[in-house]
């Protein structure tokens, strides 16, 4: 090892660009960022509506999926992962929620400390620029770019409206007072009709340091470790493996499915498992790759007026013309978010909060196997129900002792008879909001599940053959102070010095929200914690 950092940070997603830019205030210290992808360039990582071609297999994703489901019919459901720097930021639908202060003060029931809702709010601040709000609990001066979206398609406003009509209340501010409760726009990270990735907004500003390094293209192979002590990392370039030192800690921010598997690459995981796998383990470490989370949602679609969907401004010449309002003035259509309003409700009987996302989008679309989507070309509107706080569990692994193979994915959806439930009383709810007055001259009539689809199994049926991921991975590293537990409150991996994990998988509970904000804030409240350490 022939170069020697003082931490070297694994993974340049949405948490390493935080942390490579608040680690590397301090000019004195040396950082190295390793990224497996290249940097975000030209129009499609940075347009907005570009997302639906960053969820496509490609450069900038790692197109990974599950094993086959056994309660969606044994389908496997397609996992993409931000691949460059940026990560998922790169490649998402941008929609920036905070959830709810409980998700955060329920942590501490895993006898974590430092990470209430009390703790965590200081972080959030730090990270954004929120200047369309004059609320004390929004930010103003953090790198980030939070707004409204700028473009709102009238339908999305009519959405509200029978929200409204519905029982639910107007939340003005998603990420205000009310947190996630009632009915609203999404607030998004777009700045200037661009993304705002956490590479364009933390690491690109800053690429100037001297003492801040970043090697793309690099992909981490496994952390090098002296007994019990992280070291270093191994790495590969240009098929070359190569090593790096860390004087001080490595970080591993690769994500859910990524940070388990490196840990389990390096001997660190469940020992009977890895000498499965031909992998001797230098520390016996059970929880690696359990308690892996995410959100699954389900599409009531529904045929509605030309008006009211974008189904033909995006599938037909007109998409030229949008094309050219974008490259003009980055306004417009292709400057939305994956979604534009939401209501958060309550599915389940006995829930004290909002537990369901139902998101509006005024356009469809039909996604191929390979990941693909193509838009719908008759005009429609849907909505995207999802259970925010599952009770099934699933776990991610290792295929094989080479790194470079794709991770074991297994999310066991619906496995809990709760989120079933959930699922069911999802689209009764949202049936209940499209028949409202708002969107009745809206509405021609349900495509899918179809109106004659009532009965709990029917419904089941069409869930198990359409359901799929938000793609909101988390939990696989779980914080804690138990057995299981794979990091302790200050995200150090238990049983390894000078070892950290900060990315989603570390959340002991999944967030009622896209896990996008949480991760932000994560890195921030993470930054703090390792500067505080030394």
């Amino acid at each position: 090892m022939n170069m020697a950092f003082d931490y070297v940070i694994v993974g340049g997603g949405t948490a390493g660009c935080v942390l490579a830019n608040r680690l590397s205030t301090d000019p004195a210290c040396e950082v190295l960022l390793l990224e497996a992808g290249g940097p975000p360039k030209g129009l499609w990582p940075n347009m907005p509506a570009g997302t639906a071609k960053m969820f496509n297999r490609g450069p900038y994703n790692w197109g990974f999926e599950t094993e086959p489901e056994k309660e969606l019919n044994d389908r496997r459901i397609y996992a993409p992962r931000g691949k460059g720097l940026g990560g998922s930021s790169l490649i998402n639908g941008m929609v920036f929620g905070r959830g709810h202060p409980e998700d955060y003060d329920a942590w501490a029931q895993f006898g974590i400390k430092g990470w209430s809702w009390a703790d965590v709010l200081p972080h959030f601040q730090n990270i954004e620029s929120r200047n369309a709000s004059d609320s004390k609990l929004r930010g103003q001066a953090g790198e980030l770019s939070i707004i409204d979206p700028s473009y709102v398609h009238p339908a999305s406003l009519d959405f509200i409206e029978a929200c409204g009509q519905a029982g639910f209340e107007r939340n003005e501010d998603m990420n205000g007072s009310s947190n996630n409760s009632g009915a609203g726009l999404l607030q998004f990270n777009i700045k200037n009709g661009r993304r705002h990735s956490s590479s364009h907004a933390f690491l690109q500003p800053v690429r100037n340091r001297k003492n801040l390094h970043v090697f793309d293209h690099s992909q981490a192979m496994k952390v090098l470790l002296e007994g019990r002590k992280a070291i270093g990392v191994e790495y590969m370039r240009n098929g070359v493996t190569l090593q790096v030192a860390a004087r001080r800690e490595v970080i591993l921010a690769s994500g859910a499915f990524g940070s388990p598997t490196l840990l389990m690459h390096s001997g660190i995981g469940n020992a009977q498992l890895l000498a499965d796998k031909g992998i001797s383990a230098v520390h016996h470490l059970p929880g690696v790759g359990e308690n892996l989370q995410d959100h699954f949602y389900t599409h009531s679609v529904f045929a509605c007026t030309s008006d009211s969907s974008l189904n033909k401004d995006f599938s037909s010449w007109r998409q030229v013309l949008h094309g050219i309002q974008y490259l003009l003035t980055h306004k417009g259509a292709l400057t939305m978010g994956a979604s534009q309003a939401v209501a958060f409700v309550k599915a389940l009987p006995g829930s004290d909060r909002a537990d369901t996302q139902i998101n509006f989008k005024p356009v469809t679309w039909s996604r191929k196997p390979d990941g693909s989507v193509s838009i719908i070309k008759t005009p429609e509107f849907c909505a995207a129900s999802c259970f925010l706080r599952p009770y099934s569990r699933g776990r991610v692994g290792i295929r094989s002792g080479d790194p470079l193979a794709a991770p074991v994915i297994h999310a066991n959806y619906l496995s809990a008879p709760k989120d079933k439930q959930a699922v069911l009383n999802s689209f009764r709810i949202a049936r209940s909001i499209f028949s409202q007055p708002a969107l009745r001259g809206r509405v021609k009539a349900e495509s899918l599940p179809g109106a004659q689809i009532q009965g709990d199994d029917e419904l089941m049926d069409y869930v198990r053959r359409y359901g799929a991921s938000m793609h909101h991975w988390a939990g696989s590293c779980r914080m804690g102070s138990d057995a299981d537990a794979v990091v302790d409150e200050r995200l150090r991996v238990r049983g390894i010095a000078s070892l950290r994990v900060v990315d989603a998988s570390v959340f002991p509970l999944i967030p009622s929200t896209n896990t996008n904000a949480p991760t932000f804030m994560l890195a921030d409240r993470a930054a703090t914690l390792i500067v505080s350490a030394q």
